[in-house]
Protein backbone atom coordinates (compact mmCIF):
# COMPACT_ATOMS: atom_id res chain seq x y z
CA UNK A 1 0.00 0.00 0.00
CA UNK A 2 2.92 2.28 0.81
CA UNK A 3 4.78 1.51 -2.72
CA UNK A 4 1.42 2.22 -4.14
CA UNK A 5 1.09 5.97 -2.51
CA UNK A 6 4.67 6.60 -2.91
CA UNK A 7 3.96 5.85 -6.94
CA UNK A 8 1.13 7.19 -7.38
CA UNK A 9 1.04 10.32 -4.73
CA UNK A 10 0.71 13.21 -7.35
CA UNK A 11 -2.42 12.05 -8.90
CA UNK A 12 -3.97 10.95 -5.34
CA UNK A 13 -3.14 14.58 -4.67
CA UNK A 14 -4.75 16.33 -7.50
CA UNK A 15 -7.88 13.63 -6.99
CA UNK A 16 -8.15 15.18 -3.53
CA UNK A 17 -7.41 18.52 -4.44
CA UNK A 18 -9.72 18.58 -7.26
CA UNK A 19 -12.22 17.63 -4.78
CA UNK A 20 -11.83 19.92 -2.70
CA UNK A 21 -11.98 22.76 -4.90
CA UNK A 22 -15.11 21.26 -6.16
CA UNK A 23 -16.44 21.80 -2.61
CA UNK A 24 -15.56 25.04 -2.27
CA UNK A 25 -16.37 26.15 -5.92
CA UNK A 26 -19.67 24.96 -5.26
CA UNK A 27 -19.77 26.75 -2.14
CA UNK A 28 -18.69 29.91 -4.25
CA UNK A 29 -21.40 29.34 -7.07
CA UNK A 30 -23.67 29.14 -4.86
CA UNK A 31 -23.26 31.87 -3.24
CA UNK A 32 -22.85 34.29 -6.36
CA UNK A 33 -26.57 32.79 -7.23
CA UNK A 34 -28.18 33.81 -4.29
CA UNK A 35 -26.43 37.32 -4.34
CA UNK A 36 -27.76 37.59 -8.31
CA UNK A 37 -31.39 36.49 -6.90
CA UNK A 38 -31.03 38.96 -4.19
CA UNK A 39 -30.24 41.84 -7.13
CA UNK A 40 -33.15 40.52 -9.49
CA UNK A 41 -35.45 40.78 -6.58
CA UNK A 42 -34.15 44.35 -5.60
CA UNK A 43 -34.36 45.33 -9.64
CA UNK A 44 -38.12 43.73 -9.85
CA UNK A 45 -38.61 45.72 -6.30
CA UNK A 46 -37.77 49.03 -8.11
CA UNK A 47 -39.03 48.41 -11.83
CA UNK A 48 -42.51 47.60 -9.41
CA UNK A 49 -42.43 50.93 -7.82
CA UNK A 50 -41.91 52.52 -10.77
CA UNK A 51 -45.15 51.21 -12.12
CA UNK A 52 -47.19 51.95 -9.31
CA UNK A 53 -45.52 55.48 -9.50
CA UNK A 54 -46.94 55.89 -13.11
CA UNK A 55 -50.28 53.99 -12.56
CA UNK A 56 -50.80 56.61 -9.61
CA UNK A 57 -50.19 59.38 -11.96
CA UNK A 58 -52.41 57.71 -14.53
CA UNK A 59 -55.29 57.74 -11.68
CA UNK A 60 -54.72 61.47 -11.08
CA UNK A 61 -54.75 62.41 -14.62
CA UNK A 62 -57.73 60.58 -15.49
CA UNK A 63 -59.62 61.86 -12.20
CA UNK A 64 -58.94 65.28 -13.19
CA UNK A 65 -60.30 64.39 -16.72
CA UNK A 66 -63.35 62.75 -15.21
CA UNK A 67 -64.22 65.53 -12.85
CA UNK A 68 -64.02 68.26 -15.77
CA UNK A 69 -66.04 66.17 -18.20
CA UNK A 70 -68.76 65.73 -15.34
CA UNK A 71 -68.26 69.84 -14.54
CA UNK A 72 -68.99 69.79 -18.54
CA UNK A 73 -71.80 67.58 -18.65
CA UNK A 74 -73.80 69.36 -15.81
CA UNK A 75 -73.38 72.74 -17.35
CA UNK A 76 -74.46 71.43 -20.50
CA UNK A 77 -77.47 69.89 -18.70
CA UNK A 78 -78.13 73.24 -17.17
CA UNK A 79 -77.72 75.34 -20.28
CA UNK A 80 -80.08 72.54 -22.15
CA UNK A 81 -82.32 73.24 -19.66
CA UNK A 82 -82.26 77.04 -20.05
CA UNK A 83 -82.77 76.50 -23.84
CA UNK A 84 -85.81 74.77 -23.60
CA UNK A 85 -87.52 76.68 -21.37
CA UNK A 86 -86.96 79.45 -23.94
CA UNK A 87 -87.99 77.38 -26.88
CA UNK A 88 -91.09 76.40 -24.75
CA UNK A 89 -91.84 80.00 -24.39
CA UNK A 90 -91.33 80.90 -27.83
CA UNK A 91 -93.31 78.42 -28.80
CA UNK A 92 -95.96 79.74 -26.77
CA UNK A 93 -95.74 83.39 -28.03
CA UNK A 94 -95.52 82.02 -31.66
CA UNK A 95 -99.31 80.17 -30.63
CA UNK A 96 -100.57 83.14 -29.46
CA UNK A 97 -99.48 85.76 -32.12
CA UNK A 98 -100.77 82.86 -34.55
CA UNK A 99 -104.10 82.95 -32.70
CA UNK A 100 -104.20 86.75 -33.10
CA UNK A 101 -103.63 86.89 -36.58
CA UNK A 102 -106.21 84.37 -37.25
CA UNK A 103 -108.65 86.11 -34.92
CA UNK A 104 -107.67 89.59 -37.03
CA UNK A 105 -108.22 88.07 -40.57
Amino acid sequence: MLDFLRENWVPLLAVFGGGIAWLFDRKKRKAEVDRMKSENKATEAGALQSMQSVYDNFVKDVQTQITGLIKEVNDLRAENKELRGKVCLLEKNLSAAEKKLKESL
